[in-house]
């Protein structure tokens, strides 16, 4: 498993700089750019920090429906907890949601506030 948007590379330019915007355009893979919005949603939603043992994995399926498989670690590794669920790919963002919601159920939050200590 995979820390949260690991392999991706971010760009950014001024927005008045038009060349320079059209250039980074080319450069930009949509479903990638989905893949990591799934991820970091879910990252922003457990409130994971540098240390949370996090990790996240979002892919596009052959039928065309994004996947999103996100862990949650005690540091020592002894426990976790998972998810993994299915969505549109439009709408990374609730798909995200819908994995950390599940993994807060599960209680992912003790082994995230227990790295802060």
């Amino acid at each position: 498993m995979l820390p949260v948007g690991a392999g991706a590379i971010g760009t950014q330019a001024r927005t008045a700089d038009s060349p320079v915007m059209r250039m980074l355009d080319e450069l930009n893979h949509p479903a990638t750019a989905a893949h990591i919005l799934a991820e970091r949603t879910m990252l922003h939603m457990l409130r994971g920090h540098c240390n949370s043992p996090i990790a996240g994995y979002a892919d596009t399926t052959p039928d065309g429906r994004m996947s999103l498989f996100g862990m949650v670690f005690k540091r020592d590794g002894s426990a976790f907890v998972r998810s993994h669920a299915w969505g549109d790919p439009s709408d990374p963002a609730t798909l995200g949601s819908r994995v950390a919601a599940d993994l807060l159920h599960q209680g992912a939050m003790k082994l995230i506030d227990a790295t802060r200590k």
